[in-house]
């Protein structure tokens, strides 16, 4: 199965302005009235990465083995079981959408 940056034709590290050109010409090489699944599918992928938060989401909910429960469980509390607020929460989504950053801003030592 394709990912939405390979649907794009667009690196991962590509950036809000790079992604909407590609959609951009991909719609326009692919319009809906000539094949309606296409158009569908770039358009499910640029919904995906349109932004950082939605590349945050989407790389989050795309790692292979993530354990949701201590993902649920870190987000709740930290090591010194102090609540993370929304403060610290966004500052999460300000990360780098890279894997590995996120899940060391996590704290999950044990993940590659």
């Amino acid at each position: 199965m394709m990912t939405p940056y390979q649907i794009l034709d667009v690196v991962e590290s590509a950036n809000d302005t790079d992604i909407k050109q590609a959609y951009l010409g991909k719609v326009k090489a692919n319009p809906p009235d000539s094949d309606q699944q296409q158009f569908r599918l770039i358009h499910e992928a640029y919904s995906s990465i349109k932004d950082h938060k939605s590349r945050v989401s989407y790389t989050l909910f795309t790692l292979p083995d993530i354990d949701f429960d201590l993902l649920i469980n870190k987000a709740l509390h930290t090591e010194k079981n102090k609540p993370i607020t929304s403060d610290l929460f966004k500052q999460l989504l300000n990360k780098s959408v890279d894997k590995s950053s996120l899940l060391n801003e996590l704290g999950d030592e044990e993940k590659p």
